[in-house]
């Protein structure tokens, strides 16, 4: 235990300390899942020790395998908690830290680091926002989960760095901080290792703690002022309008306008320097800010859903496919051999629907009103006067309807031995043969996003593998081993380009349609993957071992009507932080300029929380739907069901 004597812990009151320790233990019964969550890491890390040439698998992790990993500790907690716990917190919630000091800035920019003891030089005059009064007079009293940072040499810096795990109170009334850390030199033993630690709450080796809670300190700032207390005044400046430059951290002659222009917003004086009623009006108006932009978002998502709500319905009612699970082999096999209805002409000859028997061409559109032949399958809804009523998915995946002559009617038995379904919502593809999964492959179907139309949706419903066509181009994309299905629709090799090289033909390049696998990205063609997955499939297996198959049935499974799929909070995501308005899937996005690119990480879960509310999905690299826009639309989707007693359907 680290006991110290310091005159500024004997300036506090007991009452003031025993009053502000039983606020904390009353709020620790509800403690934030968060803390939780990494705590119970940290505890199961306790009696790690570093071998005596000093290696770690926090240090492995952090990237320097034999170095001080305090910080590699902590970092290495946290991404632990993510993982058992689906939590996105390390980036977030916490930093990733590889020292002391990079973790406490990380801290200080977002405006949730106290210092204790005056800080390290030049952090000294902290006061609190709520009253103004000085953190050197009313010491912070950390809360599990806060990091504690700590200086042992007396050279102004952070020399290690540990996660509060509890605090208790001695019958004398001293109040003790319970941590638990890795790598204490001074304290622990030797090699080092992770182990429990207790400080007085008055030890003078604590220089600051950073903590869950944005804007609880602030320091008064004017003119000449820097560092990362200058960082945060103007990041918040920015979110509320009145700040359009760098948050550089130099308190220069535009924020000092800024702040002018917030002031007399607030009513009040119009002085420029950022002391307490300035710093506590600019935390009012952020709280503001936030909960409008956080409830913006939610009203958003659920009216979109709501409008949706009779597109499910219809969706759900009118759909081929009901419940569909492709892992469940036995009923998949069964939609696979079932026989199916085609027309009898040629695979991609078109069929024009009539608007009744001896009625007339349904319409002239380029994309409707007719199917292909043998390609693909129609289900029979009536016959009458030698015509018979059917329906399928047409070119821009709308279940339509129309009637043909009775005579242009087969049936058709589907291949034994393979099939294939293609679920349009998770971007998947299942190959079967003979009733078992043999793998699943990424792929890419069409998209109506960006400059493409409604009919580069890949259509729904079944079809047969009809010919194997070979490469073509599309525009300057190079498609190898093209399958025909659908008249016109074309399974093929993921995409490539050729960028020169020196030689005739240039360089083969597949990383721009690749890195798009798993979303949907093409013009309605179903692009799969070129590298083998871990079974040894690819689409040049499909190639090889389907070709002269005959009848090779492919499910398209529509996403209509279905839920969308979840995604883990912690999954990482990026942004663009000057200006940028979407979020991707990559830090290396080719929808971005690349003068903003590596874009900035964050996660999925950052995404529910302000200033990430306003960003929407990228189309071009698939990021996932929004976060509460999911859980509306998933809500819409079981309303829907319950409507029309559906309430099975996948």
């Amino acid at each position: 235990m680290r006991i110290t004597d310091n005159g500024l812990f004997r300036m506090i009151t007991a009452c003031s300390l025993l009053a502000a320790l039983l606020c904390l233990l009353a709020a620790g019964g509800a403690a934030d899942q968060r803390t939780e969550a990494l705590l119970s890491v940290a505890v199961g890390e306790l009696g790690y020790q570093a071998t005596k040439g000093g290696y770690t698998k926090y240090g492995e992790w952090g990237g320097n395998a034999y170095g001080e990993y305090c910080s590699e500790f902590i970092s290495w907690c946290v991404n632990a908690a993510d993982d058992l716990y689906g939590l996105g917190m390390l980036g977030s919630t916490y930093p990733l830290q590889t020292s002391c000091d990079a973790g406490a800035q990380w801290y200080r920019e977002r405006g949730r680091y106290i210092t204790v003891n005056g800080g390290l030089r030049g952090e000294e005059g902290q006061f609190w926002v709520s009253d103004g009064v000085s953190v050197s007079d009313r010491p912070y009293i950390p809360q599990p989960g806060d990091l504690v940072y700590i200086e042992w040499y007396a050279y102004n810096r952070l020399d290690h760095t540990g996660i509060v795990e509890f605090l208790t109170q001695d019958t004398d009334g001293t109040i003790l901080v319970h941590t638990i850390e890795g790598n204490n030199k001074v304290l622990g033993i030797s090699p080092t290792n992770v182990a429990r630690y207790t400080y007085r709450l008055d030890d003078d080796s604590i220089r600051g703690y950073g903590v869950m809670t944005e804007g609880l300190a602030g320091r008064r700032l004017e003119k000449g002022a820097s560092g990362s207390d200058v960082v945060y005044f103007q990041k918040c400046m920015i979110t509320l309008g009145y700040y359009s430059g760098d948050a550089g951290g130099k308190y220069g002659k535009a924020t000092v306008d800024a702040c002018k222009a917030f002031q007399k917003a607030v009513g009040l004086s119009e002085t420029g320097i950022a002391d307490q009623a300035t710093w506590q009006k600019m935390g009012e108006e952020m709280a503001v800010r936030i909960q409008a932009a956080e409830e913006r978002a939610a009203a958003r998502a659920e009216a979109e859903a709501a409008k949706m709500v009779e597109t499910a319905r219809e969706a759900i009612e009118k759909s081929w496919f009901r419940d569909l699970d492709p892992y469940d082999e036995a009923a998949c096999w069964a939609r696979l051999m079932a026989p199916v209805t085609v027309l009898d002409v040629e695979p991609t000859t078109k069929v024009y629907l009539s608007t009744g028997p001896n009625g007339k061409q349904k319409t002239k559109d380029a994309h409707r009103g007719y199917f292909y032949g043998t390609s693909v399958a129609v289900h029979v809804l009536e016959e009458q006067d030698g015509w018979t009523h059917i329906e399928a998915y047409n070119d821009c995946d709308e279940l339509e309807d129309g009637w043909v002559r009775g005579h242009r009617i087969k049936t058709v038995t589907p291949n034994a031995t393979y099939g294939i379904i293609v679920d349009k919502m998770t971007q998947r593809l299942y190959l079967y043969k003979e009733g078992k999964l043999l793998t699943t492959l990424l792929i890419s179907t069409g998209t109506t996003k960006g400059q493409n139309e409604d009919f580069n949706e890949t259509a729904s419903g079944e079809f047969f593998l009809c010919s194997w066509t070979g490469g073509f181009w599309a525009g300057e994309l190079w498609c190898n081993y093209a399958i025909r299905f659908n008249g016109g629709d074309l399974l093929h090799l993921v995409p490539s380009i050729f960028v020169p090289d020196g030689t005739e033909t240039g360089k083969e390049d597949f990383s721009r349609c690749e890195s798009a696998l798993g979303s949907k990205a093409s013009h309605g063609c179903i692009r799969v993957q070129r590298v083998e997955n871990a079974d040894g499939y690819n689409h040049l297996w499909l190639w090889n071992n389907l070709k002269g198959q005959k009848n090779v049935k492919i499910i398209v499974w529509d996403d209509d009507g279905r839920k969308l799929p979840e995604t883990a909070v912690e999954t990482p995501m990026y942004y663009n932080p000057k200006g940028g308005v979407k979020y991707h899937t990559t830090a290396r996005c080719s929808s971005v300029k690349s003068t903003y690119l590596p874009l900035t990480g964050i996660t999925y879960g950052d995404l529910s929380r302000y200033p990430f509310t306003e960003l929407s999905p990228c189309g071009v690299c698939g990021a996932p739907e929004r976060p509460e826009t999911v859980a509306a639309w998933n809500q819409a989707i079981d309303t829907a069901r319950a409507e029309i007693g559906a309430g099975g359907q996948q």
